[in-house]
């Protein structure tokens, strides 16, 4: 029996994210996470991949606005009901998505905070509620499932048990340890060890009726290098080359940590505590 311990939503893909004791499951994730996206000007995607200082920019969510704050306090709010009219099409990794712009005032402090982008401008775009990004069939044993602009899947769980023993792994080679925010999960779950290999199984919730099918481990990229405190790199080999070590997958090569999923059944409300039964799918 596994339990929730954290979840976590990221509104705008790669900026800090936002704790919560309970979130609503939405049509592609928890409600609200990974809704906006940074571009350049021309919609493809950006992240701490190219830009590190995204992850010092706080996000928050309340009953009327998206609300950015950068690290000396300068303050951005996007209403959440406004209505839009400049629709785009924008980039994230191979999938062309119906999103909307979300105009000047936003490109300008995003570029004010954090400069440009290769000569272009940085710009928000907010994913088109009407818009469709499926998960690649060939994950999800013939079920339907939609992301907005997670790279690829609407949920990830990772595991204290995989932290231990990475952290374990990285003191053998005399490396300091990481914190759980490096890999941006949306649960965190203890009572789960090697989360990693449960590829097909699935985490049932029983007193609260939601089920989520685990489909993917999560292959690791630069963003775990970065402290998601001060968006600095002090070491570009760690904690990829742990992992890749430790091989916490089966699949050939590469770091693996935590697992993609997806939530089988209707929409739920998950709490902070909630018990899952690991149950083998059919």
């Amino acid at each position: 029996m596994a339990q929730i311990t954290d979840l976590y939503i990221y509104p705008v893909k790669s900026l800090k994210g936002i704790a919560l004791k309970e979130a609503q499951t939405a049509k592609r994730g928890l409600e609200f996470d990974r809704e906006w996206m940074v571009t350049d000007h021309q919609y493809n995607f950006i992240s701490q991949r190219e830009i590190e200082l995204m992850t010092t920019i706080q996000t928050g969510i309340d009953s009327h606005s998206l609300i950015l704050t950068s690290s000396n306090q300068k303050v951005l709010k996007i209403p959440l009901d406004s209505s839009r009219s400049n629709k785009v099409r924008a980039m994230v990794w191979d999938d062309f998505c119906d999103a909307f712009d979300e105009g000047d005032d936003a490109s300008r402090w995003l570029t004010d905070v954090l400069g440009t982008y290769n000569g272009s401008e940085l710009r928000l775009v907010r994913f088109d509620q009407e818009g469709e990004r499926p998960v690649p069939k060939k994950y999800l044993h013939g079920d339907h499932a939609e992301s907005a602009f997670s790279d690829q899947f609407p949920y990830l769980i990772t595991s204290w048990e995989s932290l231990e023993k990475l952290n374990n792994g990285l003191l053998e080679s005399n490396s300091p340890k990481v914190s759980m925010n490096r890999f941006r999960p949306n649960l965190v779950v203890k009572g789960l060890a090697n989360v990693e290999m449960m590829t097909s199984s699935n985490l049932v919730c029983e007193k609260s009726g939601y089920q989520f099918g685990l489909r993917k481990p999560c292959k690791r990229c630069k963003i775990t290098t970065i402290d998601q405190e001060t968006g600095e790199i002090q070491n570009p080999k760690e904690p990829l080359a742990t992992l890749t070590k430790l091989k916490f997958s089966e699949e050939a090569y590469g770091a693996f940590f935590g697992q993609n999923a997806i939530l089988l059944g209707s929409h739920s409300i998950l709490r902070v505590g909630d018990l899952l039964e690991i149950v083998q799918s059919a």
